[in-house]
């Protein structure tokens, strides 16, 4: 039984992936993609970092988690809030993106790749 346990623990390790570095992608904004730009460090199953549409605009990244392969994250730029719900590989992510802001909560989908 124990064996079993431990390699349940090493499968769940194994598929866990390695967040830390520079994101690049965009989400689907009416008809046109918005850029996407993120520096993310992982620790354990906590994800920290900053992101938004370029490197001259920048914002924390918050309540960041990985649980296998499902990452969850904030972006709050003062305005809007940016919910992030992403599947993946330590190279691509995809997902869905909520916006919220105080008038309108719209959803759409995102996608990143790892730059470096």
């Amino acid at each position: 039984m124990k064996l079993l346990a431990s390699l349940l623990v090493l499968a769940f390790l194994a598929a866990t992936v390695n967040l830390s570095g520079a994101w690049t992608g965009a989400f689907r904004g009416g008809d046109s993609d918005i850029p996407q730009l993120f520096t993310l460090k992982q620790q354990g199953t906590k994800v920290t970092g900053t992101g938004g549409p370029d490197s001259t605009e920048q914002y924390p990244v918050l309540n960041g988690s990985v649980t296998g392969d499902v990452v969850k994250f904030e972006v709050d730029n003062g305005q809007k809030k940016f919910l992030y719900s992403l599947k993946g590989t330590d190279k691509k992510l995809r997902g869905s993106l909520t916006i919220k802001s105080a008038n309108d909560t719209r959803t759409t989908t995102v996608w990143l790749e790892r730059t470096h």
